[in-house]
C-alpha cells in the first residue's frame, strides 16, 4: 500500500524540525501551519490567565507577532529547554503588556472612578506550570500536530492510525476491518509517527 500523505517530509536541518526551518525562512505555508498548530494552546493560556475571549484572541495575535520577529533567536541548547517554555515566557510578557495598556487607557479616558474599578481587578497572569498543566498542553499540541498530518492522508490511512495509536486497538483487528494487511497497518503507524517527528521535532515536545 502506498499513500503520499504518509511519506516522510525529508531530512531536517540538524535537530530543527522541517516546520521550524520553514518558519525561520519566512515561508508563508510554514507560518500558516505553525499558527494552526499553536493557536489553540496560546488562546487556552490567555483564557487561563483570566482574559475574556476577545482579549485572549488579541493577545494571541500579539504573541504570534513577537514569535515571528524573534524565532531566529530561539535555540534548544540546554537540557530541559522546550519550545513550550519559550512560548510561555512570550505569552506571559504579552499578557502583562495588555494589563499595562488597559491601565493607561483607564487613566486617560476614565477618570478616577475607572482607575479605581480597574485597580480592583486582579492582574491577569499565567499560573505557574505543574505536571498536570504541562501534560494538558502537550496533549493539546500533539493532537493538533496529528490532525495536521492526517488531514493530508487518505481516509483508510487516517482510520488505521487513529484506531491503532489513539484508540489502542489491535492492529490485526484494524487490518481485517479495513481490508489491509497487518504489515500495512504497522507501516502507516510508523510512517506517520516519523513524519510528525520530522515535521514538528523541537516544536512539539515528543
Amino acid at each position: 500500500m502506498t499513500d503520499g500523505g504518509v511519506q516522510g517530509s525529508g531530512a531536517s536541518e540538524g535537530t530543527s524540525s522541517a516546520l521550524l526551518v520553514g518558519v525561520r525562512a519566512h515561508d508563508p505555508a510554514a507560518w500558516r501551519r505553525f499558527v494552526e498548530l499553536y493557536s489553540p494552546l496560546l488562546f487556552h493560556w490567555c483564557r487561563k490567565a483570566g482574559l475574556q475571549e476577545a482579549d485572549a484572541a488579541d493577545v494571541t495575535q500579539e504573541v504570534f507577532k513577537a514569535v515571528r520577529t524573534s524565532i531566529a533567536h530561539y535555540h534548544h541548547n540546554q537540557k530541559g529547554d522546550t519550545f513550550r517554555g519559550w512560548l510561555w515566557v512570550i505569552t506571559d510578557n504579552k499578557i502583562r503588556d495588555w494589563v499595562r495598556a488597559k491601565r493607561r487607557h483607564a487613566q486617560s479616558a476614565g477618570g478616577s472612578d475607572a482607575q479605581q474599578m480597574f485597580q480592583g481587578v486582579p492582574d491577569p497572569h499565567l499560573p505557574e506550570s505543574d505536571e498536570a498543566s504541562e501534560r494538558e498542553d502537550r496533549h493539546l499540541v500533539h493532537r493538533r500536530a496529528v490532525e495536521s498530518i492526517l488531514a493530508e492522508c487518505q481516509e483508510d490511512t487516517r482510520k488505521a492510525f487513529l484506531r491503532v495509536v489513539v484508540e489502542g486497538q489491535d492492529p490485526a483487528d484494524v487490518a481485517e476491518d479495513l481490508g489491509m494487511t497487518v504489515n500495512a497497518v504497522y507501516l502507516i503507524k510508523s510512517r506517520i509517527l516519523r513524519r510528525i517527528r520530522e515535521e514538528f521535532a523541537g516544536l512539539v515536545d515528543l
